[in-house]
Order: C-alpha cells, then sequence, then structure tokens
C-alpha cells in the first residue's frame, strides 16, 4: 500500500465515522429531542 494510499483510506474511514455519527445523531434526535426543559416547563413541571 503505497502512502498516498495509505492517506486515502484514512480520509476515507475519517469520512465514514463522522458520516455514521452525524446519522446516529439525528437519529437520536429525531425520536425525542425534549430531553431538556423549557423555561416555561419549569414553572409547571413537579421536579
Amino acid at each position: 500500500m503505497t502512502r498516498k494510499q495509505k492517506r486515502l483510506s484514512v480520509i476515507a474511514g475519517g469520512l465514514a465515522f463522522l458520516g455514521a455519527a452525524t446519522g446516529l445523531t439525528f437519529y437520536a434526535l429525531g425520536q425525542k429531542a425534549s430531553y431538556f426543559y423549557m423555561p416555561a416547563d419549569l414553572t409547571t413541571a413537579s421536579l
């Protein structure tokens, strides 16, 4: 494996990792994004 091929494989692996992380983040946010209380919710919520 030449130096250029190693560099391209590292870059491709990094991009694949970032793509997977972004996809999982959007999937998680699409499921339920209300993990934090809004200020208006704090007045009505019983904590």
